[in-house]
């Protein structure tokens, strides 16, 4: 196992910039993932390291060793695509014994690794299996045994769960994270899908236009973004975001919106928040942090607004509304068994503690 470090790495694609100055560390046996929307950069940075594309500037660091000029088959990685990359005329056996047999490894090795691989990934029965015999979810196990017998000292996946469907991504997720706890292989995982960054990174880094904007614990990055984009990124459904006033009236600060005016908690006035008193913001609030009063034991009058719901999503264990605040759209998670109807006004109630506020101009976070 070994550290995975990028030192101020960018690339450009003749003029255009597809990553800009990109400074991580995966420490020994850490699972970090990379997320973002296509373009943002993430798999250009995957594939520099793992050495598929060229670096135009910076350093990549695999253990004590810059690998800028190391050739992939020499920098202890292994790789799992997204397509899978199984070759159809060889059985299962001999997908995972390829990279082995090319290493010139003893043949009562690769029989060994491939058996404890197969083991592993509860693939031991479909050794002898072409891959058009396999259902989507054991052609990624097979992939996944073929970087495992490899005992490299870094795994890189490029997507690796985006072509199975829903409920078999969710149970391959659950699967990544045990087979990651018993290997301690050190981990870089690149996804679009914020829930599998969510669950599955012990660190995130969220990319757009070829900038890291956030790397830190999954939980930090959904309480504390770095900015609106981090903000509406994370979460499902996203943050909403309402232009607002910080106001000061009988010595308390208050955001008023368009038909709202909620009061600001005490624990999170600071100095950065008082000192945009009077001035024009952002206010940011998670869906599951709006509430109706029947939801709360202690209703709080000072931090309601009304609102009018245009559309209801029953979901079992939660219904979506989708609701008119004085022209703007807002967005709660809200108790499922609530009678809500389609064009019916409501009181809706914020978690004001959870609030966030962003800067208007830079929409950076103001903490």
């Amino acid at each position: 196992m070994a550290e995975v470090k990028l030192k101020e790495i960018s690339k450009q694609f003749g003029s255009f910039t597809a990553v800009d100055n990109v400074n991580l560390e995966a420490q020994d046996g850490e699972f970090v993932v990379l997320v973002g929307p296509s373009g943002c950069g993430k798999t250009t940075t995957l594939r520099m390291v793992a050495g598929l594309e060229d670096i135009t500037l910076g350093e990549i660091f695999i253990g004590e060793r810059v690998v800028n000029d190391i050739p992939p088959k020499d920098r202890d990685i292994a790789m799992v695509f997204q397509n899978y990359a199984l070759y159809p005329h060889m059985d299962v056996y001999n997908n995972m014994a390829f990279g082995l047999k090319l290493r010139k490894v003893p043949k009562k090795e690769i029989e060994q690794r491939v058996h404890e691989a197969a083991d592993l990934l509860g693939i031991r029965d479909k050794l002898r299996s072409k891959p058009r015999q396999l259902s989507g979810g054991q052609r990624q196990r097979v992939a996944l045994g073929r970087a495992i017998v490899r005992d490299p000292k870094v795994f890189l996946f490029d997507e690796p769960l985006s072509n199975l469907d829903a409920k078999l991504r969710v149970r391959m997720r659950a699967e990544l994270s045990e087979l990651h706890d018993r290997l301690k292989t050190t981990t870089v995982y690149v996804t679009h899908d914020q829930t599998e960054a969510m669950t599955l990174g012990h660190r995130v880094a969220v990319m757009k236009d070829g900038l890291v904007q956030q790397y830190d614990g999954p939980q930090t990055i959904y309480d504390q973004p770095a900015n609106m984009f981090v903000a509406g990124f994370i979460g499902s459904p996203a943050m909403n975001f309402m232009d607002v006033k910080v106001v000061q009236d009988d010595g308390r600060l208050y955001v008023q919106g368009k038909g709202f005016k909620l009061a600001f908690p005490e624990e999170k006035i600071t100095d950065e928040v008082k000192a945009y008193a009077g001035k024009d913001v952002i206010m940011g609030i998670r869906p599951e942090d709006i509430r109706t009063p029947e939801m709360i034991r202690e209703p709080r009058e000072e931090m309601q607004f009304p609102a009018r719901v245009r559309v209801r999503e029953p979901l079992g264990d939660e219904q979506i509304v989708y609701a008119d605040c004085a022209g703007d759209e807002m967005v709660a998670k809200l108790d499922p068994h609530l009678p809500i109807s389609h064009g019916q006004d409501i009181t809706l109630e914020a978690v004001t503690e959870r609030m966030h506020l962003f800067d208007r101009e830079n929409e950076q976070a103001i903490t």
